[in-house]
């Protein structure tokens, strides 16, 4: 009797998580915490699993603009072995099924800035691409928000009504 009570219970508990969705607040949230912490961590696989596969990554260099693969920079994580560093979410921007986010990696003399680009790719949030910037500890990001936005740009106006067509002029061989 203790078995069906146990199944009972199992299959009860199977049926309320499978109403229970995740809203996408959280999972942009776990995506950049799979990114953050699973480099931080050494945890390979969790690190990949924040990129698409073909994601892009970008930073400008001493010789110009410079870039990796998600198997690249995964490649440079020592796995298991936590890293010397914090991170955290600086913002988070996003509409339908696209997003943006910027998060911030100290380390013991600089620090790394990520701005990141989010698709939702089926019911996951995958990063698509990364521009980064190493910068000084004292370097904050700079943001331009609506507010600057609308005094640099005029406000749009409707178009005017179409006018009366013209009366047709005759033709005068041009």
């Amino acid at each position: 009797m203790k078995n069906y009570r146990i199944v009972l219970l199992v299959l009860l508990l199977a049926a309320g998580m499978k109403g229970y969705s995740q809203t996408d607040e959280q999972l942009i949230t776990n995506t950049l915490n799979d990114f953050l912490e699973g480099g931080t961590n050494g945890e390979v696989e969790r690190f990949k699993n924040a990129f698409l596969r073909d994601a892009v990554q970008k930073a400008m260099g001493n010789n110009g603009v410079t870039g990796m693969t998600v198997e690249s920079l995964a490649s440079k994580i020592k796995p298991n072995q936590k890293m010397d560093r914090t991170t955290r979410v600086l913002s988070v921007s996003y509409a339908n099924n696209a997003a943006t986010a910027i998060t911030e990696t100290v380390y013991a003399t600089n620090k790394i800035i990520d701005f990141l680009n989010l698709l939702k790719v089926g019911n996951d949030w995958k990063i698509v691409s990364r521009v980064y910037s190493r910068v000084d500890l004292n370097e904050q990001v700079s943001s331009m928000g609506d507010a600057t936005v609308a005094k640099t740009q005029p406000a749009v106006k409707p178009k005017a009504a179409p006018a009366k067509p013209a009366k047709k002029v005759a033709d005068d061989g041009w």
